[in-house]
């Protein structure tokens, strides 16, 4: 074979190879797109399981608040509790119908629009629910009445009523703040790449970022 045939050759194949990557671009993208569509759909059962979850929560809540109702501590806890079990319960709701509603035929820049409104959903209502740990009294109160049938409030000192208010006041701060750290401006920081990433879910976080290398390839 003489240098021009060799050379015919290798531009041949070059070009069936360019062909064949042209070809296959399309399938690869539609492969990645059924596997991340099982993905939304295992996530909408979380988000299902999470709710009945959630649900369970608010119907015991208010069965203990109608069976005494009073301006105790217990029961302003229980009351407390309750709003966020409710935001919780409303945004795994809101979580589902946004997953339903994702239509994996459009644009490539469209549907990235909306993975991120998910993950933005997601983070927003889980800052609301994790603002709750400031109110760790609330927890301690309600707990110690319905294991030990004690109002623990009835027992405090000033000093230590005092005490739970300023912590729990400095702790809504702290938390108000870390909070307000989680947010995609910051996502080149560590800590806040891995809590968002816990908080958010790994299998958003790949989806936003495959379709976001898609757009760009």
């Amino acid at each position: 074979m003489n240098l021009d045939s060799l050379k015919h050759t290798w531009e041949n194949q070059d070009e069936v190879s360019s062909m064949s990557i042209e070809i296959n671009q399309p399938l690869l993208f539609s492969i990645k797109v059924n596997q991340q569509m099982k993905k939304m759909r295992n996530m909408i059962i979380s988000r299902i399981a999470e709710s009945v979850f959630f649900f369970i929560i608010i119907v015991s809540l208010w069965r203990y608040i109608v069976s005494d109702f009073s301006f105790s501590a217990p029961t302003i806890s229980a009351m407390i509790l309750n709003i966020f079990a409710i935001v919780g319960f409303a945004a795994n709701i809101g979580q589902i119908v946004l997953i339903s509603q994702l239509d994996y035929s459009a644009p490539v820049k469209a549907l990235q629009k909306n993975i991120y409104n998910i993950c933005s959903h997601k983070l927003q209502a889980t800052r609301l629910v994790l603002l709750s740990v400031a109110f760790y009294m609330s927890y301690t109160f309600l707990g110690f009445d319905v294991l030990f049938g004690v109002d623990l409030y009835q027992s405090l000192s000033e000093q230590m009523v005092m005490f739970y208010s300023v912590s729990t006041a400095v702790l809504f701060i702290v938390t108000a703040w870390f909070l307000s750290r989680l947010n995609y401006k910051n996502i080149t920081t560590p800590w806040v790449k891995w809590t968002m990433g816990y908080i958010i879910g790994e299998q958003l976080i790949e989806m936003a970022e495959f379709l976001q290398n898609a757009e760009t390839a």
